[in-house]
């Protein structure tokens, strides 16, 4: 049985967005990666998954029209709640609008990779079920539900490792996935600096333009 899916993409205002990396990016960098990022994101799935309907949930209304433009459907936050906080209103409003499952995705993966994600779009999943892929810090870079609130949302330090726990505690089948390019994501002075002198060869040309360690 095909399995009707939405990929949910949580945006924090670009102002406020990549904190941790103020060591290295000014205010003015940091919001421009941040921008691009997203619109790399967007960009990626409207291009490769155009079957999938895509959802961005933002505090922003700029950011709003952004994702529009992309056709994206847009949830309004009534103002920012974290990461758990977004993926838990777009679980709502997944199973609202009739979806089986919900990938959320953040929107600063710095390696993006359809065949990865095809794969993980693939993967047989009963219902219910959580499949998970980690972080190379050992967060959640996707996060496939099925149903959509199947679990709570645990993101923050150690996460896939949160999700997990909370899906064995409901006794929901899990597993965790891993993959070479979706494991890195641009959160910190060490992901970049790792980044460009490992993977520079494979990143976007608006990554390196940005480097200015």
């Amino acid at each position: 049985m095909s399995l009707k899916t939405l990929i949910v993409i949580p945006v924090k205002d670009f102002a406020s967005a990549k904190s941790r990396l103020r060591p290295v990016l000014g205010d003015t960098d940091r919001s421009q990666l941040a921008r691009r990022l997203c619109e790399r994101t967007l960009s990626f799935f409207c291009t490769h998954f155009p079957d999938y309907p895509l959802l961005v949930v933002t505090a922003s209304a700029a950011i709003g029209d952004l994702a529009r433009g992309y056709g994206a459907a847009v949830l309004r936050e009534l103002r920012p709640a974290g990461l758990s906080g977004a993926a838990a209103l777009a679980a709502h409003w997944s199973k609202k609008h009739g979806f089986d499952s919900q990938l959320l995705v953040p929107a600063d993966i710095a390696r993006l990779d359809a065949d990865e994600f095809r794969t993980l779009l693939c993967q047989p999943r009963p219902a219910p079920s959580v499949l998970i892929c980690p972080a190379s810090d050992a967060g959640t870079n996707a996060l496939l539900t099925t149903p959509p609130d199947v679990v709570p949302f645990c993101f923050g330090p150690n996460s896939s490792d949160a999700h997990q726990r909370a899906a064995l505690k409901r006794s929901v089948p899990c597993e965790l996935l891993h993959f070479d390019h979706m494991r890195f994501d641009l959160d910190t002075p060490d992901d970049l600096h790792s980044l460009m002198h490992q993977h520079s060869g494979d990143l976007p040309r608006e990554l390196v333009t940005l480097w200015n360690l």
